[in-house]
Formats: structure tokens, sequence, C-alpha cells
């Protein structure tokens, strides 16, 4: 509660609207990318989250609740959540699993060395000089389109050798890798 939330959308398949009229906020969720909106509750309860735009069947069913916690609330479900993950493991290490499993490390360091590829350590968030002269933001999207079109957008220094992941890694996948980035601050 009184706290900023930032919210990271997508879609697996069609397009979806996250809608909680309580918040006065609509953002949509587009498949193979990342959306963001950003609301700061200031009571706490339970709101209603819907999908509020038409994406088929069972469009009516797509409903959820929003639970605004207070500070001391939060930070019990935080704690309880962590110990109830699946597996035991927290997202960075099934994202550190992907970094070993898929080669990611034979290019990418996680401790700020260069390698053939850009280190991952302090990439998220960053401003990167691309190859064409050109700049962007390191957020979501640049990471997920690097991942999945690596040719487009290549880290000024590099040279354009990373495979594409297409169809080898699914959605979720990407994300925790996406998170894992995340965390290497």
């Amino acid at each position: 509660m009184n706290e900023p939330v930032r919210i990271v959308i997508t879609a697996d398949d069609v397009l979806h609207s996250f809608f909680v009229p309580a918040f006065r906020i609509k953002k949509d969720a587009v498949p193979n990318m990342y959306t963001f909106t950003t609301f700061t509750p200031t009571k706490t309860g339970d709101y209603v989250l819907y999908c509020a735009e038409y994406c088929g069947l069972a469009h009516s069913d797509m409903k959820g609740i929003v639970h605004v916690l207070n500070e001391q609330d939060f930070i019990a479900w935080e704690s309880a959540s962590d110990k109830l993950n699946k597996e035991g493991k927290i997202a960075t290490e099934s994202g550190n699993s992907l970094y070993l499993e898929r080669g990611c490390n034979a290019c990418h360091s996680v401790d700020g060395k260069d390698g053939a590829g850009p280190t991952w350590k302090g990439l998220y968030g960053q401003d990167r000089d691309l190859a064409d002269g050109s700049s962007l933001n390191a957020d979501e999207n640049y990471l997920k389109e690097s991942i999945l079109y690596p040719k487009e957008k290549i880290a000024k220094g590099y040279g354009p050798i990373m495979p594409s992941y297409k169809g080898l890694l699914s959605n979720e996948e990407i994300t925790e890798i996406i998170n894992y980035i995340k965390e290497l601050k």
C-alpha cells in the first residue's frame, strides 16, 4: 500500500488486456513482447482483475484478484511464498540453470568480465550503444529481442556471432533468463 507497483505483462497466445477498474488502469498484453504499467494502491483490500479484451471462448472466465497488503503483511507473504516456491528454487536459480544448460556461459559472463558477448552483470536497465550508432535501454523487450533475433540490435564492440534461440526456448524460459539477468547487479 502506498508503494508504486510495476507490472510486466505478456501473453502467450492472443491479445489480452490487464484491467483493474478500482485502480483505473488498463494495459494490453501482447504476444511475444512485454508491456508495462505502474500504479500506486492507496487502500488495502482485494480488487478484481479482468481481461478487458475479447480473447476467445473462455474470456469471461479470465478474472483474478489483486491483493493489496500493508507493509508488514506483505513482508510476511513474501517470506512465506519464498518457502513455498516449487522445487525449493527461487526464480534466479532457474535462470542460472538455463544460462548453463543452453550454453549462454560460453559467451556471456555474469561477473562483469567481457567475453565473445557482453557480460550480463549490470546489463538490465542500462543504456546500450549499438553497432549501428543508435542506443537504447536494456529493458525486458530488448533482452527478449536479443535472445530471439540477436543479429538485429548488436551491442557496440561485438560481432554478429550469437545464434537465435527462437523455437529453442519457451516464453517461460526466456522470462526466467531475463529475470536472472535483472538480478545480476
